[in-house]
């Protein structure tokens, strides 16, 4: 195969959302796959619609997926070019003017046949389509022409893009026939769906990139899923990037419409999320817990490094994201936690008592360590003859808000003595004063 050359070409008029990112990535991947070249290329003539809030966030969408891309153009330097091949086609008689605008012709008879690496050959009856304006009155370059002039000037040898653009590409290929010019080859990628199989919305997960990232989700598990949509290689489903870049190629890609499974994307998020170096992680948790609200950040500094370490440690097996694992570890700093729907069944006010005398032990540590935590726990308890299942769960909900955890014991020792006798305490109280 010739050096490969492709290009990513999204217009500014709106962030970058799951479709435009998956076609940058397969994009990324065929040029890293193959050793070629990735063109980032901002497509911005539409200068009504277009902004530079939109192009940053597309950049900063790209660098977060890891994207890296090896040449850089934005569409509206090269408005001399596009007016110049304009004049060509005028003087040859492709084109002509009209209201101020310069039209290109479309052959009244025959046909042109795309050559379509995933759909095979598609042929469009000339009579079918319309002449296009290629130059607006205001001289600015229309996407079917503007994409042509610089797809050649940019030596770009596969258009890998969504397959909405199919019917754009007859046109274009006439563009390349009347210049003279070699066609690339076109691979026009099926749509992603939402799970009742209508087109892909913001109600089905159709957000901003970034957003995603707010949502707690790691770059290398929507990389993962933006891959899978529409990819395989056997019955992998845990790709690396490395991997990616090994087995990405275009026969593998399907040729039928892909489904949306946000479910999909919460398990490989999960998944990631275990395999993600533990510092690496406590250090996302870390700006989530300010960012989400969950604790200000002189608590966070006061929670120090390694408590956030052994906490993400014992909470990451059962959270999806690192939102919720931020929430999760609400319990380790000042404050009150919210008790979940149902605990005033579980917090019987005959507890009081026990509640009232584990407080007063836990409070009396020195060291909080896990070990200590369970012999005062199981000394108390074994005084009041008591069996730890009838207690354990009312002290987890207490202490965390949550009927589920790691180790009951663990928890308590991250949270600490202190903070574990101050709820036990409002909770005894609570409970001294009939619960229900």
């Amino acid at each position: 195969m010739a050096a490969v050359r492709v290009r990513f070409a999204p217009s500014p008029t709106g962030y970058l959302h799951v479709g435009g990112a998956r076609t940058a990535l397969f994009n990324w991947l065929f040029a890293r796959h193959h050793g070629g070249t990735f063109i980032l290329r901002i497509e911005d003539t539409d200068r009504t619609r277009s902004t530079d809030e939109a192009i940053d966030q597309i950049i900063a969408s790209l660098r977060w997926l890891g994207l890296d891309w090896d040449e850089f153009y934005r569409q509206t330097d090269r408005f001399a070019v596009h007016r110049a091949v304009a004049e060509q086609l005028l003087r040859q008689g492709a084109a002509y003017e009209h209201e101020g605008a310069v039209w290109f012709r479309i052959p009244k008879e025959g046909a042109t046949v795309v050559p379509d690496l995933l759909a095979g050959d598609v042929r469009f009856q000339h009579r079918e389509l319309k002449d296009l304006v290629i130059l607006r009155s205001d001289g600015t370059p229309t996407y079917n022409f503007a994409c042509v002039v610089d797809d050649h000037d940019m030596g770009v040898t596969h258009v890998i893009r969504g397959d909405e653009h199919l019917n754009n590409t007859p046109k274009q290929m006439l563009i390349y026939q009347a210049l003279g010019w070699p066609t690339p080859l076109f691979a026009h990628i099926p749509l992603i769906l939402g799970p009742d199989k209508s087109k892909l919305s913001k109600r089905h997960g159709a957000v901003s990139v970034l957003e995603y990232e707010k949502r707690g989700i790691l770059p290398e598990a929507l990389v993962n899923f933006l891959a899978r949509l529409g990819w395989s290689h056997g019955d992998q489903e845990v790709f690396s990037r490395e991997e990616l870049i090994q087995y990405f190629d275009l026969p593998d890609v399907g040729k039928s419409a892909s489904v949306f499974d946000e479910a999909k994307l919460l398990w490989l998020n999960h998944e990631w999320m275990k395999r993600k170096p533990v510092a690496e992680l406590a250090g996302l948790v870390r700006r989530c817990l300010v960012e989400t609200g969950v604790a200000p950040a002189p608590e966070v500094e006061e929670l120090g490094a390694q408590r956030l370490l052994k906490a993400v440690e014992l909470l990451r097996d059962r959270s999806k994201t690192v939102v919720d694992l931020a929430h999760a570890a609400r319990f380790l700093f000042p404050g009150e936690v919210e008790w979940p729907p149902g605990s005033e069944e579980l917090l019987r006010a005959e507890l009081a008592p026990a509640v009232r005398a584990l407080a007063e032990a836990l409070g009396n540590l020195d060291n909080g360590s896990a070990e200590d935590m369970e012999k005062a726990v199981r000394e108390v308890l074994a005084r009041l003859e008591i069996p730890l299942k009838l207690v354990a769960l009312p002290m987890r909900v207490i202490v965390t808000g949550s009927r589920v955890g790691p180790s009951l014991f663990e928890v308590l020792a991250l949270a600490g003595p202190k903070r574990v006798a101050e709820r036990l305490s409002r909770a005894a109280a609570w409970l001294e004063k009939g619960a229900r």
